[in-house]
């Protein structure tokens, strides 16, 4: 990695979360580029980075350098990718042609672990790291949001000097960082977790709102999530973070207005359930893992059996619902 000063980012995704860290960056002083395609492309050209944020409405316009590709011999301390999991397949080889890129810090939503990771761009340039922002894109403004705090590490744990650097840039731009011992674990939780929500969500056509209001639901989500880390346990993952274990000794009645509470906020509305709309295709696939892991270490998972069927990706919650109800009749 360059020592000198300033950091080289590049940004391999730009909806967004791409589009944020890519402005904030640049706005803080380091030298960043964003790959971008098609109409994305064309509209950073022309506007640059236009983001909004969804408490205050405050503007910014933010230009930056726009690739349509990852350059081949270019040096940059590390290329940031953000792209939903199906996604991620296809772009493995495009990111590996970038022979100058140090290391690649992979935040996409992961349940089958770092192997297709390291295989294609080798175990020493990889990093893994989670999000702490959301929102939604309305043609080329990003509306947005930010909560909590990012999370990085190096494959192995470790606390080196590059995961360090990288995370005081981020720092540095307004992201709040914390450092995994164990990021894999941390990772892989989180998607399968995340797939129970979402599909809970999906059952109420993406309205939050809704969701939180529907105790029943809101109790069976709580069965659900402990149900997909019962699947990564059996696997021999971690549980990460480890706060998370509480959810196997805290009682339903404690966790469901807990949950509640979070998930009925304008904050998970733009941070979680506008992201929900547009990952249907990235849900099913974690959903299928999961039901997957849960099968190979015969972990029984009817809540998980029952919310997966709303991840199909060509019928939208309304209709399942609406079938539902025809079927009940």
């Amino acid at each position: 990695m360059n020592n000198g000063k300033q950091l080289r980012v590049l940004f391999f995704g730009a909806g967004v979360l791409g589009s944020l860290y890519a402005a904030r960056l640049h706005e803080s002083g380091y030298e960043v580029a964003i790959v971008a395609r098609g109409n994305r492309y064309d509209e950073l050209k022309k506007h640059g980075i236009v983001l909004v944020r969804h408490d205050t409405d405050e503007r910014t316009v933010t230009p930056v350098r726009v690739l349509d590709r990852v350059p081949e011999d270019e040096p940059f301390d590390v290329c940031v990718v953000l792209v939903q999991r199906q996604q991620l397949d296809e772009a493995l080889p495009a990111l590996a042609a970038g022979n100058g890129i140090a290391s690649y810090i992979i935040m996409t939503n992961m349940l089958d672990g770092p192997d297709v990771l390291i295989d294609a761009l080798g175990r020493e340039r990889v990093l893994v790291g989670h999000v702490n922002a959301g929102g939604e894109r309305e043609g080329h403004i990003v509306r947005y949001m930010c909560a909590e705090r990012m999370t990085m590490g190096e494959l192995d744990g470790s606390r080196t000097p590059r995961i360090e650097r990288i995370a005081a840039a981020f720092e540095g731009a307004g992201f709040p960082v914390d450092i995994s011992h164990d990021m894999v674990a941390w990772k892989r939780c989180h998607a399968a977790f995340a797939s129970v929500l979402v599909n809970a969500l999906y059952m109420k056509g993406t309205d939050n709102f809704e969701l939180a209001r529907d105790r029943a639901v809101m109790k069976k989500l709580v069965i659900g999530i402990r149900e997909a880390l019962s699947v990564v346990r059996a696997h021999g993952i971690s549980i990460e973070p480890s706060k998370l274990k509480a959810i196997f000794w805290i009682p339903a009645f404690v966790l469901v207005p807990v949950l509640s509470r979070a998930l009925g906020s304008d904050l998970f509305d733009i941070g979680g359930a506008r992201h929900a709309r547009n990952a249907r295709e990235e849900m099913a696939r974690l959903t299928g893992e999961l039901l997957e892991m849960a099968r190979t270490a015969d972990v029984d998972t009817p809540v998980i059996d029952e919310l997966a069927r709303y991840a199909t990706v060509d019928t939208n919650a309304e209709n399942a619902v609406a079938r539902e109800a025809s079927v009940a009749k």
